[in-house]
């Protein structure tokens, strides 16, 4: 699968910022709601933060989440404004960028945006991302 973010540069970073806060990741998994061992897997690489987090861990650890993922991402930003739908309207999304976000999306987000890629995924790049998704129609 194509992987548009680095998860373990990602990880490096949201580390760094912690330490630099001098927080532990229990600490900072209090903040956020979630288990220590999720900051763990985040910052040893082994997966993402879920895209509803992003905004509370970037403003937590005092950066942007343009600056956490190593890369900027106009859909990103729009999915996370609730802003999916009006992106659509306007802007394609490519079959590579959406295999390289859709780990990080929640399924109905991940279902909205499937049904727009252009072109369309073929089956092979489809069996990737079932685990991401609520239905394939």
């Amino acid at each position: 699968m194509i992987t548009m973010f680095d998860m373990e540069r990602v990880g490096r970073k949201i580390s760094e910022l912690r330490k630099e806060k001098n927080m532990t990741q229990m600490e900072l998994a209090n903040r956020l709601n979630i288990s220590f061992q999720a900051v763990s897997n985040w910052e040893r690489g082994n997966s993402m933060p879920d895209i509803s987090k992003l905004p509370e861990l970037a403003e937590i650890l005092g950066t942007s989440i343009d600056e956490l993922l190593g890369e900027k991402s106009e859909l990103i930003e729009n999915i996370i404004n609730d802003q999916t739908e009006e992106y659509l309207k306007s802007n394609s999304v490519s079959a590579d960028e959406f295999l390289a976000i859709a780990p990080i999306l929640k399924p109905e987000q991940a279902d909205t945006i499937f049904t727009n890629v252009t072109p369309p995924l073929k089956l092979s790049e489809i069996s990737e991302l079932l685990p991401f998704l609520i239905r394939v129609n």
